[in-house]
């Protein structure tokens, strides 16, 4: 009967180290994407001009931050554009039903008061663009002051499904508003 061992050698010696094995087995390498990471930090690459870009992003999300503190939201969830002097939505005037951009406004004024519940009940699809304003104020100012931002890899993100999911969730949001408004009886509007 032949043995792969002999008498002389002791339990030590018939062991394999931990190291042994892991040198034979083929570790996982992690899953890299060739085109990158989705969202990335770069480099202003021109600082002057590109700052002075960063400066007019900056200045125009505090613009509508700032307007939209100014501003007094509107009960009944929509109508706040109309302290700025603009004609009521033709959409509601007709059929009594909010248009998909009723309640932006109100909405905005809604979420820089940190009203958020108010916010998604006067447009859900206004309350993600408020904070959507907010985060690319914040990533500008980043960009002003330290020289770099996150940017998205559009080789990983196909702008036209992104137009179209964006252009669903604005319908989503509609549908959202009309039955909440439904539901709380302040629709049809009168």
């Amino acid at each position: 009967m032949a043995t792969d061992f002999d008498d002389s050698q002791t339990a030590e010696d018939l062991m394999v180290s931990s190291a042994d094995v892991r040198s034979e087995i083929p570790c996982a390498r992690r899953a890299v994407n060739p085109l990158g990471p989705i969202i990335e930090i770069r480099y202003v690459q021109r600082p002057g001009i590109g700052r002075v870009y960063a400066g007019g992003i900056l200045l125009a999300a505090v613009v509508i931050v700032g307007m939209s503190l100014w501003l007094m939201p509107a009960s009944g969830h929509m109508g706040t554009h109309r302290q700025l002097g603009l004609l009521p939505c033709g959409f509601v005037t007709m059929t009594g039903y909010p248009c998909p951009t009723c309640g932006m406004t109100t909405a905005f004024a809604h979420a820089v008061r940190g009203q958020v519940f108010d916010s998604i009940r006067s447009q859900p699809a206004g309350f993600v663009l408020a904070l959507a304003t907010i985060m690319i104020g914040g990533c500008a100012a980043s960009a002003l002051t330290v020289g770099r931002y996150p940017a998205i890899n559009w080789y990983r993100v196909n702008p036209t499904s992104f137009v179209w999911y964006a252009a669903v969730g604005l319908v989503a949001a509609w549908g959202v508003k009309i039955a909440l408004g439904l539901l709380d009886g302040s629709l049809p509007a009168r």
